[in-house]
């Protein structure tokens, strides 16, 4: 089965103006910290010749998995990007080209997906996080302290902070 992120553009190198969409699917398992891609991407877009080659505008997404940074809640969601690339005869310096009047737009559409998981997901807007002392979930239940804190070997800075 041919893959549908590979496609035949020799009818679109040079002829500008001459565009064609496109769409299709493939296999990815990104990981970045606290997020994770194991599902196909989708993408779709046009290819548009040029006078040396074709310029590709594409949308991509992929259902992904998070971890809140501050909380720890789990959750899944959409990961979206869009990008734009270019495929002339000789290689770019990512290595992209028309190879044999093909082009394949698996290889910029998995780097402009990667380049869009965040770094530090966050649950949602003031997500307060967890007590650093009990580990309650501040979203649920306001933590009401942990009493004296005065054998604590910095606690002879509090004074310093204090007005």
């Amino acid at each position: 089965m041919r893959n549908p992120l590979v496609i035949d553009i020799d009818d679109l190198v040079g002829q500008p103006a001459a565009v064609r969409e496109f769409s299709g699917s493939q296999p990815v398992s990104l990981s970045l910290a606290d997020v994770t891609v194991e599902a196909p991407m989708t993408v779709s877009g046009t290819v548009t010749g040029t006078i040396d080659g074709v310029l590709v505008d594409f949308d991509v997404s992929a259902p992904a998995h998070f971890s809140c940074v501050r909380c720890l809640i789990e959750w899944d969601g959409d990961v979206v990007a869009e990008g734009t690339q270019h495929f002339g005869r000789a290689p770019d310096e990512d290595g992209y080209r028309i190879v044999d009047r093909t082009i394949d737009v698996s290889g910029p559409a998995l780097d402009e997906l990667a380049l869009s998981l965040p770094l530090a997901p966050i649950c949602r807007e003031g997500c307060k996080g967890l007590c650093p002392v009990c580990g309650t979930d501040l979203n649920i239940d306001p933590c009401d302290g942990h009493g004296d804190d005065s054998d604590s070997p910095f606690a002879a800075l509090r004074d310093l902070f204090d007005p």
